[in-house]
């Protein structure tokens, strides 16, 4: 598991403190062992385990936890009978209706430190300032930069495969599972990562009841990065693809 001690780091600073820290960032960038880190970091800091509550609601252990009844009757169970400070570490929690009333609650209730993460689709900032009443620290997380980058490959600063690694970089991106993947499957996973955003973070959110013409309408947007585009010379090149699509069908016929 790779360190990222610059936003480690800014969890350690508002450690402790009345702000509920919030981790957002785009899928697969890193949030879940981000939060994972810091659980490591609180228990080299002799915080009894059982005063850590971490769930991952993606979990198979959590995944039934969908409602804040739900949610408040397993934070019952879990806990401890001291009053003691308790650390509630909530992994993709976005995922459990009406999770803000719980989070509010227990911040207000109970000696707390709350960390949850979310994609940036379900906790844009100015929702999270009505959802968590403007009591957050907003951390956003991103996949790895090029230093990063360099030190998961093992390559220092000043190597000869700085320029290499660079290439890499500029083609496949700083996605960790991309980045510690091998050659032959880093296309497939980034496909897979680009189709999850544009399905559920973006088509989803904003209802969009044609997945396919907004992903044709994204790549047509990043082959023009740089470049003035209008509206007609989208809808033309969409209608050339249509057209190419039904020659190679009648073709297969």
């Amino acid at each position: 598991m790779f360190q990222r001690p610059t936003y480690l780091k800014q969890l350690i600073q508002f450690k402790d403190t009345d702000f509920i820290k919030v981790i957002t960032g785009v899928r697969r960038s890193g949030k879940s062992v981000l939060l994972t880190l810091f659980k490591e970091y609180l228990l080299e800091e002799k915080i009894a385990e059982d005063h850590i509550i971490y769930m991952n609601f993606e979990s198979f252990d959590y995944q039934t936890i969908t409602t804040e009844e739900k949610l408040r009757q397993k934070l019952r169970e879990l806990m401890p009978k001291d009053h003691k400070k308790i650390y509630l570490l909530f992994d993709e929690i976005q995922v459990v209706d009406g999770w803000q009333r719980v989070v509010n609650g227990m911040g207000v209730s109970f000696d707390s430190d709350i960390v949850i993460t979310g994609s940036n689709a379900n906790m844009l900032s100015g929702e999270l300032a009505t959802l968590l009443s403007g009591r957050y620290i907003e951390i956003p997380l991103y996949p790895f930069s090029f230093r990063e980058f360099l030190s998961v490959k093992g390559i220092g600063v000043e190597s000869r495969k700085v320029d290499g690694a660079y290439d890499e970089y500029e083609k496949y991106g700083g996605f960790p599972s991309v980045v510690m993947a091998e050659e032959p499957i880093k296309d497939t996973i980034l496909s897979g990562i680009f189709d999850t955003i544009v399905l559920n973070d973006v088509a989803l959110r904003a209802g969009v009841k044609d997945p396919a013409t907004l992903k044709s309408i994204i790549r047509f947007l990043s082959d023009n990065v740089g470049q003035l585009v209008n509206t007609s010379k989208i809808v033309n090149t969409l209608k050339m693809r249509e057209l190419k699509l039904l020659l190679t069908r009648l073709i297969v016929i």
